[in-house]
Formats: structure tokens, C-alpha cells, sequence
């Protein structure tokens, strides 16, 4: 499908990932010289060129995917690749025809070409776009995990230019707070500048090393904790600014129980009562995962035991998957419910929109173990009540 309206693009570009857009178009902008990188995400300089968004479907949308997941992935690849106001192509990428439509754009874009689909580096765009479409969202930290081993140039998973230098920062605080838990108010700023600097140096540097040495752990272990560790940091900075959003959508939600009572179905009872309980269930469970965490860091601090921190590195990166997977989905939640605040010059989603977009969203942030079944008829026989 066409993109026609170029505000529209404009406002994606964010130069890095977020939580639900990938923007390779604006990284192209902060480093120049990425086009000439020896290891990019895609082979195709237009793919590397896009823009990659974590969609929650609507129930008019459930036919154009395979996919029983509720929230996909839209692929926006720029008609131009220097001038966003020409529009662009858009597709999802669990649809069927995905791949026959890709090579059909690509065409249309950059001339014909012999069967693409034949093409070795073809079929490892295909490959990396799978893994796109498989991450819960696009957070840095989560989608190095992702792409496991494979070895791709830093800057195409770069956060935004927006949020690291304030991500930096957060941990020089962070570091500094927790040695005054581990002293009980006293200041252990030193060790704490060591810690945080850990982080943020090169893999090969000696800051690293000699902790590495103390704490006697191989070096793809080492590093494998270290990068669990700064994607835990990441995702508790994250946290402040979701914590702050989820009041407001529960707010939000109290107020749209209020107007359902007046019909006689109570047609959003069963999705908002949903996504109360999931949004508690993880919630509680990433205050858990964070109350681990601060433990096993403050015993490090305080103590200088090294087996502390071994303990905290060796589980850093499990841990960093299960705290990413539930601020992921409460993100996806809370940036896609203040979009659609925004589309309404109210600045508030109506009863009537919430119909549409609550049973989805309830089902988007359950767990795939406990997502309650959506019985899409019901609101259908709704809509019919309202408009008849």
C-alpha cells in the first residue's frame, strides 16, 4: 500500500531504535558513512534504508496476515531514498503474498531484475526480516540477543540519539545510588564509577579485563553477562517513563468503565478486566525482577565479593530476557494507546474507538501461555446495536 502524506513518515525518524520503530532511514542521516559498512543488517541498500513498526491489528486488518499474534510488523520502504516527502511502500510482513510483494515494490522502485527470490543475499534479507518479525519490539538490547552470533555493524542497533546520552547517565546515577544502599548512606563513589564505566567501555578495553580476571570467568561468558547486565539498566531507565504512562492508560480506563455501564451488553467489562490483570501480573513480576537485581548488586558493592557478582553476570542475561519481554509488552501498550489519544482532537480514545481497539490489546499484552480467546462476534453484534 501507499504512504501519501509525508508528516506522516517525518515522524518516525528518530535515528535508532525504539521500542516499536526501527529506523535504518534515519540512522543513514546520523552516520553518514553507514551505507559503506562491511556488515550490514540487509545485502539491499533500500531494505537497509527502511523504516520496521510494531503494529497491534485491529479486527479489519486480521485478514491480511497469517498470523495468530497480535501485534505484527509493518515494513515502510521510502519511494526515495533521501526525500521522504515522495511517500513510500508499506507491507506486513506476516502476510501471505509478503515475499511475491516485496520483489513486485523492489521493481517498481529499482527496475526489474532477474528472479530476485534466487538470490543468495535475497533470501538472507528474508531471514533477518523473520527475525524482526519474531522480536517482541525493537529495543537495542533485545535485538542483539536476537541475532545471536551474527556478526552486524553496532550502528544499525544503536538507540536513538534522543535517549543514550540520558541512558548514560542513568547508570552513572544508578551506580552511585547503589553504592550508598551497600553502605548504608555512605558514599562509595569510586567503585561505583568503575562499575558503571565497565559498561560503556570497548569489549577489549582493561577496565574490563581486570574485572573479568577478578571475577574468573571466560571471556564469552564475561561478555555475555556484561551485555545482560547493561540491557537490565536499560530496561529499568526504561521503566520511569512506562510507570508514569501505565497511570495514565488505567486512568484512562477507569474512565471508559464508567461510560460502558450505560450499555446494556458492557460491551469492553471483559478486555478492560483482561488487561488490568496482565498488565498486574507483569508488573509485580518485573518488581521482583528488579528488587534481584538491586540485591545481588548491592551485596557486590558492599562486600567486594566476587562470587556476587559472577551470580549477578551468569544471570543477567535470562534475567534481561524476562524483564525485556514484559517491558516490551507494556510499552507496545502504552506508545500504541497514546497514538491513538493523538489521532482524536479530544486527545482521548472514545467508547466507540476502545470497542475496536481494547479486545486486541488485552490480547496483545497476555502472555502467550495465559492470552484469553477474543470473541470478536460479540463486539461485532455490538457495532451492529450502536450504528442500527
Amino acid at each position: 500500500m501507499l504512504i501519501q502524506k509525508p508528516n506522516d513518515l517525518k515522524r518516525l525518524v528518530r535515528g535508532g531504535c525504539s521500542p516499536r520503530v526501527l529506523d535504518l532511514y534515519g540512522l543513514h542521516q546520523r552516520f553518514p558513512d553507514l551505507k559503506e559498512s562491511p556488515k550490514p543488517l540487509f545485502h539491499n541498500d533500500r531494505l537497509n534504508r527502511c523504516f520496521l513498526i510494531k503494529h497491534n491489528l485491529r479486527r479489519h486488518e486480521a485478514s491480511f496476515v497469517y498470523s495468530r499474534r497480535s501485534i505484527v510488523t509493518k515494513l515502510v520502504l521510502p519511494i526515495d531514498r533521501h526525500d521522504l516527502n515522495l511517500g513510500a511502500f508499506w507491507m506486513f510482513l506476516e502476510s501471505g503474498n509478503f515475499e511475491t510483494r516485496l520483489v513486485e515494490f523492489m521493481g517498481r522502485l529499482d527496475g526489474p531484475e532477474d528472479d530476485p527470490t534466487l538470490n543468495e543475499q535475497f533470501i538472507d534479507d528474508m531471514e533477518t526480516l523473520q527475525i524482526l518479525s519474531r522480536s517482541p519490539s525493537f529495543d537495542p538490547y533485545l535485538l542483539k540477543v536476537q541475532f545471536g552470533s551474527r556478526e552486524i555493524d553496532p550502528r544499525f542497533l544503536t538507540l536513538n540519539h534522543h535517549d543514550e546520552p540520558q541512558l548514560r547517565a542513568f547508570v552513572f546515577d544508578h551506580m552511585a545510588e547503589i553504592g550508598q544502599l551497600a553502605t548504608s548512606g555512605k558514599t562509595s563513589q569510586k567503585k561505583s564509577e568503575r562499575l558503571a564505566k565497565v559498561l560503556f567501555e570497548e569489549a577489549e578495553s582493561q577496565a574490563r579485563d581486570q574485572l573479568r580476571y577478578a571475577l574468573h570467568m571466560v571471556e564469552s561468558e564475561f561478555n555475555e553477562g556484561v551485555y545482560g547486565w547493561k540491557g537490565i539498566l536499560y530496561y529499568m531507565w526504561s521503566t520511569d517513563t512506562l510507570a508514569r504512562s501505565l497511570t495514565q492508560l488505567l486512568t484512562d480506563l477507569a474512565t471508559l468503565e464508567r461510560e460502558d455501564r450505560v450499555y446494556r451488553h458492557r460491551p469492553l467489562q471483559r478486555p478492560i478486566i483482561n488487561m488490568r490483570d496482565c498488565i498486574r501480573v507483569r508488573w509485580d513480576e518485573l518488581k521482583q525482577a528488579r528488587m534481584t537485581y538491586l540485591e545481588t548488586v548491592a551485596r557486590f558493592v558492599r562486600d567486594g565479593e566476587p562470587q556476587s557478582m559472577c551470580t549477578l553476570l551468569l544471570r543477567a542475561p535470562d534475567l534481561f530476557r524476562s524483564i525485556g519481554d514484559h517491558v516490551a509488552a507494556l510499552t507496545h501498550l502504552t506508545t500504541y494507546w497514546t497514538y491513538w489519544k493523538r489521532q482524536n482532537r479530544l486527545g482521548r480514545v472514545t467508547h466507540e474507538d476502545a470497542c475496536q481497539l481494547l479486545p486486541s490489546l488485552s490480547s496483545a499484552i497476555a502472555r502467550e501461555d495465559d492470552a484469553a480467546s477474543v470473541d470478536w462476534a460479540e463486539f461485532a453484534t455490538f457495532q451492529r446495536l450502536r450504528t442500527g
